[in-house]
């Protein structure tokens, strides 16, 4: 039976890096938020496991976070997922917009109730952190607080319905790269973090609020990022960078003048809305 789902992209209202852990990762602070933007994903049965997508970028191997996903499913399970998988990709790569996390969630899910919902939501869960510390909050969506390595999560029961704009300067900003750039100087205590839930009733307050750790390195480190934060400031938006970079998003809706710049530098503009 052939199964089509979609995968949405999400963006970080704020991220706060608080402390480097024992084990090389670093505990953080964040709010994910689902948006409308969504990758559309293929799954039929087959004689062997396969992952391909529309992005030639993407490896389509081992080295998938789908099909690691799936090979984590397998020990799990004990079931050998034999899945052809083709992603229709309109997530941009390297955006901070978590798409690779968001396809191997919805896989996860889809393949779990083909075969007979064998894990429950929660152990899918567990499944996922182990191929990417987003995953997690992609088995469910919607508005959740990341704690730990982003992992530990505390979902609202409400969604912001607001339209955004997303300016994708084509450049893939490794998030590997980002935080081996953290140093003790960009570490926050928690007890400086806002206290968000005070903030929960007013997008623009809340965003009036945070802040981006990963996000000021990696504008220093590309450059381009910081244009199309100039360029957005300047057309009268309020920019924020969603995770690492970079991919840089704000409220309302595209003006001429930002289409026919991003047109101009080559940047992707993408409309969309937190849902």
């Amino acid at each position: 039976m052939k199964k089509i789902v979609e995968s949405p992209a999400k963006v970080n209202i704020g991220l706060w890096v608080l402390s480097k852990r024992p084990d090389g990762y670093h505990d953080i602070f964040t709010l994910f938020h689902t948006i409308s933007l969504k990758d559309r994903i293929h799954i039929e049965p087959s004689v062997k496991l396969s992952v391909k997508t529309t992005n030639p970028r993407l490896p389509e191997n081992e080295e998938n976070i789908v099909y690691r996903a799936l090979k984590k499913y397998e020990e799990w399970t004990g079931i050998e997922p034999e899945y052809r998988i083709f992603i229709e990709k309109n997530i941009p790569v390297g955006a901070g917009l978590g798409g690779g996390s968001s396809n191997a969630a919805a896989v996860l899910k889809a393949v779990n109730e083909l075969e007979g919902n064998l894990l429950t939501e929660e152990e899918l869960m567990e499944v996922g952190k182990t191929v990417g510390a987003d995953v997690p909050f992609f088995i469910k969506g919607g508005f959740a607080k990341g704690e730990g390595i982003g992992d530990k999560l505390t979902f609202f029961d409400k969604r912001f319905k607001e339209e955004i704009i997303i300016v994708y300067p084509d450049i893939e900003v490794s998030t590997k790269e980002i935080y081996s750039l953290v140093g003790q100087n960009n570490l926050t205590k928690k007890e400086e973090i806002p206290i968000i839930d005070s903030l929960l009733g007013d997008i623009n307050l809340l965003l009036e609020n945070v802040e981006n750790t990963l996000g000021e390195i990696a504008k220093e480190r590309y450059p381009v990022i910081n244009e199309v934060m100039n360029t957005l400031s300047f057309l009268g938006y309020s920019p924020y960078i969603s995770g690492s970079g970079s991919g840089v998003f704000a409220l309302g809706k595209a003006k001429e003048e930002l289409r026919q710049i991003c047109k101009l530098k080559g940047w992707r503009l993408i409309e969309t809305a937190l849902e």
